[in-house]
């Protein structure tokens, strides 16, 4: 039996173009939503996880609207991540001419994807133990990552045709979609900007049911010689996020077309509840550095804050995309000039309030 499709007509009256798609995804995130673009080319934002489910959900949807797979032409990606870029590939094998447009700062995760580079264990191992997760945490957290890597990643290495750049419009006939950059959930994070119609697609950036995690990765290369501390260069996701917020706020959107809770119709709301967000959880971590330093501890490691913020959290299933928040909330409070950082003596970074 084909799936019910379920598929939202033109939720953007000003540009009737776009329709809405949603798709099944295995996982406690719920569906996904993708976006169709009728034009020349046909293009799909987005494409949902690899699964038998989901390209028939996906080929249900297209028929409603009068299409195949065959004739979609063109796959533009917010990011990387499964439920994102899962189908693409398998997409240009049922149309070969189909290009895959992503921003440049992805295209090699696009290109190199395998579950043992999405999992980065080798790197949020020594990611975290700078940053004071014991180290037998960090062996019982990197065994239950490789378990995970058995289990199929619902996305596949993809190629990317066109490596897209922050302030360029991606063209259709009589309208065209610029790129913004907003880094902070993943390094290449692209949304597309609708101007006339004041419509924004948001991928993962913004959501009409949560609040992203953003992410932290070592990088490769020297330190930055500006760091008094010599640290290992990073990706810091929190503080770019909250910066692409800020931006975003500033300019006057009307509606926000998410990959997850709908269609948000308060764009300025959303932005702010999404700053607000992380503002609080920034205090928090601010709150319980000063604590520890109270109780005579002077200086605590960033895995310290996280005990105390998550007290009841289990340390192997929930530690990493908060241990995340926290490592993001001091750069942020570091940025801010409101703590100070150094090494211990066995090389674990930590910090006190000014």
């Amino acid at each position: 039996m084909r799936p019910e499709p379920l598929v939202l007509r033109s939720p953007v009256p000003e540009r009737p173009e776009i329709h809405q798609i949603v798709l099944p995804t295995p996982w406690d995130v719920g569906p996904v939503q993708v976006y169709l673009i009728e034009g020349d080319p046909l293009t799909l934002v987005d494409t949902g996880v690899r699964t038998e489910a989901s390209r028939a959900a996906l080929a249900a949807a297209l028929e409603a609207l009068g299409y195949g797979l065959e004739d979609v032409r063109r796959v533009l990606l917010t990011h990387y991540h499964g439920d994102h870029l899962g189908q693409a590939e398998s997409l240009r094998r049922t149309a070969p001419e189909l290009e895959v447009w992503a921003h440049e700062a992805e295209a090699e995760l696009c290109e190199g994807f395998s579950a043992e580079r999405d999992e980065n264990i080798e790197g949020t191992d020594r990611l975290f133990r700078d940053f004071g997760v014991p180290a037998g945490l960090r062996d019982r957290q990197r065994a239950a990552r490789e378990r995970s890597l058995s289990e199929d990643p619902l996305c596949e290495a993809t190629a990317i045709d066109r490596r897209l750049r922050d302030g360029e419009v991606v063209p259709f006939k009589g309208f065209g979609l610029q790129v913004l950059h907003a880094p902070g959930h993943t390094a290449g994070h692209c949304l597309y900007s609708e101007p006339g119609s004041g419509a924004l697609l948001t991928g993962d950036h913004l959501m009409g049911n949560a609040v992203p995690y953003t992410d932290q990765f070592l990088l490769d290369g020297p330190p930055d010689p500006r760091d008094a501390l010599a640290r290992p260069p990073r990706f810091r996701g929190l503080p770019l996020y909250l910066a692409g917020l800020r931006a975003l706020r500033r300019q006057r959107f009307r509606t926000l077309l998410p990959a997850h809770g709908g269609v948000i119709d308060r764009a300025g709301r959303a932005i702010d509840e999404a700053i607000l967000f992380y503002e609080v959880r920034i205090q928090r971590a601010l709150r319980a550095l000063r604590a520890l330093a109270a109780e005579g501890g002077g200086f605590a490691s960033a895995w310290q804050v996280w005990e105390r913020l998550f007290p009841k959290a289990d340390p192997v299933t929930q530690m990493r995309t908060r241990m995340y928040m926290v490592i993001g909330a001091l750069d942020v409070l570091e940025d801010q000039r409101q703590l100070e950082t150094r090494w211990r003596p066995d090389r674990t970074l930590e910090h006190r309030p000014r």
